[in-house]
């Protein structure tokens, strides 16, 4: 029983290794700056295709979806990544006006600084998961945001321990801290793509 537990621990971090190695060799193929939008992509269709069966996994596929979908993930990527650093930057602009009528925008301006990345990572699982266009795609997320509170909390819980970790121990975003966000998206939005899932079939 010992031993059972232990070997499915075992293989859980050798696939977020496997994974978030992928994730930083493809990023750095694109320079960082074209590089990480498809490498999001490649790392989670590639866990999405074999889950935890690391006997499966391969660089040549990997490397097949990386090119395929190159251009294609780094407009996505950049349209979420431009419009969060809009809104920090809006927020620090906003923090020097020291007037009571700002509050209520902060406030507004910070739930869309968090709002926008989480949408932007269940795209990437939806765009992984379905065959649908850009467009639906993100409506699909911001529908999961509001009709799925407990995985979003879920979610948020996880990403918060996630980043709390690495901070703690920074050799984590080397070797397992890209792959555990994608890995976590998925399993905490997996009840919800499975509902979709019935209602399509």
């Amino acid at each position: 029983m010992v031993g059972s537990v232990m070997q499915k621990a075992f293989v859980r971090v050798l696939v977020l290794i496997i994974l978030n190695l992928e994730f930083w060799l493809f990023s750095f193929v694109g320079l960082l700056i074209l590089g990480v939008g498809p490498a999001f992509r490649a790392t989670m269709e590639t866990y999405l295709n074999h889950g935890f069966n690391y006997q499966l996994y391969s660089l040549k596929e990997s490397w097949k979806i990386y090119k395929k979908y190159f251009w294609t993930a780094n407009l996505h990527f950049y349209i979420f990544f431009a419009v969060t650093v809009f809104l920090f930057y809006d927020i620090y602009i906003s923090s020097q006006i020291k007037t009571g009528w700002m509050l209520p925008i902060m406030i507004i301006m910070v739930f869309l600084a968090f709002f926008v990345p989480i949408i932007g990572l269940f795209t990437l699982n939806i765009e992984s998961v379905f065959e649908v266009k850009f467009t639906d795609a993100v409506k699909l997320a911001i529908s999961e945001f509001f009709a799925d509170f407990s995985g979003l909390w879920k979610f948020v819980a996880g990403i918060i321990v996630i980043l709390a970790l690495t901070k703690f121990f920074p050799g984590l975003l080397l070797f397992m801290s890209m792959s555990a966000l994608i890995v976590w998206c998925h399993f905490t939005t997996k009840d919800w793509i499975n509902n979709v899932e019935g209602q399509l079939e």
